[in-house]
């Protein structure tokens, strides 16, 4: 009770510092992914929602793969790529769902995360996967953004260098966190590199609006959470057309895990995850972003607090599918199945 009168209060007074405000909007649950996982990602392929991903307790990547019509409020089980990832990427483009990075089991078949630099897509129309030129640089956790025909990979983690890259990125041993910007033309099938983000993160989300790429949250210290690593407030926009980033106005709540969309032209952000000392949690924060401001609002909270779902934005709408509803480290998954929308 007193850790949510302290935020409450902490809200109010952010709220009358910064120039904040209450938005409207309202949630609703919709039809239930019949499959649940955590770590699971979502894009936009016309106009319909696939939802990939899932990881087990052993950190095994389950590769489920599923495809939503709003429209006929249903769910159909999809072919998932050949090598199964969690905590990758995803964007829609044209007729295909482009799958970035991500983990994999390690060689050696331990329990850790081994990062791959993977670019696979799928072909709604013919249901087909393809492996596309990899990344440069191996990594998953990141953040990916679609802006006209590329593919923008943010972020992220990787195993250092001097490393055996046969092994995973296990708790409390060594990783590399990364600011990296690598560009994915679709057309041309190929990569470029472009100006890092200021601050190497991970398990942070973005989305586009304008020609800037807007990079919220996400974690410092680890890949992994309860104690290693610490959650960051942190805002920063990319100018596609001159290659610059700049630091905003931060995130009300430190976060990460979270899912970030575009809506009429401002950014939200949904959940996460976070720990303070022994105390895990997730969120049920829904905040937004108003770049013409440059201020933050506070919007009605998704009715399931969760982290590792899939957000999408479609028709005017945001949904929220799936993910856990307990912190990671806390004790066994929580998987949830609730598909939630907010119209604002």
């Amino acid at each position: 009770m007193r850790i949510g009168l302290l935020w409450a209060a902490s809200i109010v007074t952010w709220l009358a510092a910064s120039g904040g405000a209450w938005a409207e909007g309202s949630w609703a649950s919709g039809p239930a992914i019949p499959e649940g996982g955590n770590e699971v990602i979502g894009a936009v392929v016309g106009s319909q929602i696939l939802v990939y991903g899932g990881q087990t307790s052993d950190s095994k990547p389950i590769g489920n793969f599923w495809r939503f019509d709003p429209g006929a409020a249903n769910w159909t089980k999809l072919a998932g790529n050949p090598v199964p990832v969690h905590h990758a990427a995803a964007v829609g483009i044209g007729g295909k769902m482009y799958l970035v990075g991500g983990f994999r089991m390690p060689d050696s078949g331990k329990t850790a995360w081994h990062p791959v630099a993977d670019l696979w897509s799928y072909d709604a129309e013919t249901q087909a996967w393809e492996a596309l030129p990899p990344m440069p640089t191996p990594r998953g956790a990141l953040a990916a953004v679609a802006v006209g025909s590329k593919i923008y990979a943010i972020g992220g983690a990787k195993l250092p260098a001097k490393e055996d890259q046969k092994e995973g990125i296990v708790a409390g041993g060594p990783v590399e966190l990364l600011g990296t910007l690598e560009v994915y033309d679709t057309e041309t099938k190929s990569w470029v590199a472009k100006a890092p983000m200021s601050l190497p993160r991970n398990h942070h989300d973005a989305a586009a609006i304008g020609g800037k790429i807007y990079v919220v949250g996400g974690r410092v210290g680890s890949c992994y959470s309860n104690g290693w690593s610490s959650n960051v407030w942190m805002n920063e926009a990319y100018d596609v057309a001159t290659d610059s980033w700049t630091t905003l106005q931060p995130m009300p709540t430190a976060r990460s895990g979270i899912g970030v969309a575009a809506l009429d032209g401002k950014i939200h952000v949904l959940g996460g995850e976070g720990w303070i000392d022994n105390f895990g949690g997730v969120f049920r924060a829904h905040e937004i972003y108003d770049p013409a401001t440059n201020r933050w609002s506070i919007a009605p909270r998704m009715p399931t607090p969760r982290h590792g779902f899939a957000k999408a934005e479609l028709a005017g709408k945001i949904y929220a599918i799936s993910g856990v509803n307990n912190a990671g480290g806390s004790g066994p998954l929580s998987v949830l199945t609730a598909n939630e929308v907010f119209t604002p």
